[in-house]
């Protein structure tokens, strides 16, 4: 545990060092492997060269063969025990390597020209581990006589003796090599690459403990590779940031003022509505013509400042989430959202139930309620719900559209749509249709009905989307956390959990 957590606290420059010393030792050691197979090649060739003319140097003047202790010391220094050279078809013995024949040594045995890469390379590998002092015949051809064939003998702790020192020095040279190697890489890395990455870092802090100083923004040096590229990302990305949060804090401080703006116009505006209630008992029939359309727009300057007030103070903390009966609450939405001429349609099972803040989401509903039933209502500006009928007509025989809520359980929790059938949205509000103060599409709309309800699903860690709207219709669905879909027995979804047509459905009872 201490060497793993004081490798972790390592710099990236450490690391970078480190890793590259491991990784130079790790190429020197894969050209080490073949390396060794190769001195051993080389050693042994140079001593059937070395036997070869040795013993054309003591051939006398007629061929005759000297003595066995002068050709023996001229073997020694070459670690030769044993020659024997094949010509013309004839074996000839220059030096008998001398052993005890009740227990000779052990003997291996090498043919150059037979031998594969794969053994080579093993055999070395196997003498450089091994101990003990063993035998080794070799035969191979010498270079300026590739006619005859040599045979020698030598021993297998004089090869061991010498392939270790060349791995020894090529370890030695290996370690030299990588420490100048990661030294080099180190510094044109630092510099190119940990130094630039370094002062990122310190600006990601810097501008992160007081995003609000413009200076901390950082200014891009210019490079054209990838490090520039997000140089540049960054510091775009530090002076949106920087523009937000100042946009942010002056829409705060207006907020603020208009949620106190709101608060004392809504009780001065609830004044002007009881003094209007008295006008329009006036006997004066010009004020009482006029009185419908004074109530009517104090009615929606009330309702502005409401709805203001009330998406001010949406926050999820606030949520005090139970259970909560979706069809007594849907009920008691179409109670107080009921117009003359819209027609409503409970569809919610009676047993459906979901776990929120039931005053929240009576809002959330009943805002979307609201704005379908003054969309159907002919003048939009909710004279439909106060009974007041363009045409005088009979309510009983008039017909704007209908409304219905029905909800089930769906893959993503409990799905609640709200559908009506009238005219639809303009595709040109599609885009700002969630946005407060954006997304009214009538005279003397907040634009807040929707936004208030999006906002207040999302405290629910919820969702609300428009699944569709036109000509025959809009509909909208909360989705909001719950258990998965009931099934019935041939796995299809019960009756109640299908949207029905709206058209012809039967005003409420």
């Amino acid at each position: 545990m201490i060497i793993s957590s004081a490798v972790a606290k390592r710099s990236l420059s450490t690391k970078l060092l480190l890793l590259t010393i491991l990784f130079v030792l790790l190429a020197e050691l894969l050209v080490m492997i073949p390396s060794i197979s190769n001195q051993r090649l080389e050693w042994f060739e140079a001593r059937i060269e070395a036997a070869y003319l040795v013993s054309l140097a003591l051939e006398g003047p007629r061929g005759g063969m000297p003595e066995q202790d002068v050709t023996r010391q001229l073997f020694y220094t070459a670690n030769i025990v044993g020659v024997t050279i094949n010509e013309d078809h004839m074996r000839k013995l220059i030096l008998a390597p001398q052993f005890d024949a009740d227990n000779p040594p052990e003997m291996h045995r090498v043919d150059l020209d037979e031998q594969m890469a794969t053994t080579a390379i093993a055999e070395a590998w196997g003498t450089l581990l091994s101990k003990g002092d063993k035998l080794i015949q070799v035969t191979g051809a010498p270079r300026f006589a590739p006619d005859r064939e040599v045979n020698i003998v030598v021993s297998q702790q004089a090869l061991r003796g010498d392939l270790r020192r060349y791995a020894r020095n090529i370890l030695v040279l290996s370690l030299i090599i990588s420490v100048l190697t990661a030294a080099l890489v180190f510094w044109s890395l630092n510099r190119m690459i940990v130094k630039p990455v370094k002062e990122l870092t310190r600006n990601i802090m810097s501008f992160q403990a007081n995003p609000d100083q413009a200076e901390r923004i950082l200014s891009p040096s210019g490079r054209s590779d990838e490090l520039g590229a997000a140089e540049k990302s960054l510091a775009e990305m530090e002076r949106s940031i920087h523009g937000l949060l100042k946009q942010r804090r002056r829409l705060a401080a207006l907020g603020a003022g208009i949620s106190k703006i709101s608060h004392d116009l809504r009780n001065i505006l609830a004044s002007a509505q009881l003094m209007s209630d008295r006008l329009a008992r006036s006997d004066d029939p010009r004020v009482r013509k006029l009185s419908p359309r004074l109530i009517s727009a104090l009615d929606r300057a009330i309702a502005l400042s409401r709805d203001t007030l009330a998406f001010g103070r949406m926050e999820p903390s606030a949520l005090k989430r139970a259970p909560v009966n979706l069809r007594d609450l849907v009920d008691e939405v179409f109670d107080d959202t009921a117009a003359i001429g819209v027609s409503s349609d409970n569809l919610t099972p009676e047993d459906l139930t979901v776990f929120a803040d039931r005053t929240q989401l009576y809002r959330s509903l009943f805002n979307l309620a609201r704005n379908a039933v003054e969309a159907m209502s002919p003048a939009g500006d909710g004279a439909a719900v106060n009974g007041e009928d363009a045409a005088g007509a009979d309510p009983a025989a008039l017909d704007y559209g209908a409304i219905a809520i029905a909800a089930r359980r769906g893959p993503a929790g409990v799905e609640i749509d709200v559908s009506d059938t009238g005219p639809g949205i303009p595709e040109h509000a599609m885009a700002e249709l969630f946005e407060p103060f954006k997304g009214s599409q009538k005279p003397g709309g907040s634009g807040l009905g929707v936004a208030i309800a999006a906002e207040i699903v999302r405290a629910h860690d919820g969702e609300l989307t428009l699944v569709r709207s036109g000509a025959d219709g809009t509909v909208f669905r909360i989705t909001l956390p719950g258990a998965a879909p009931d099934h019935s027995a041939d796995g299809s979804t019960s009756p109640e959990s299908q949207t029905p047509s709206l058209r012809g459905s039967a005003p409420p009872s």
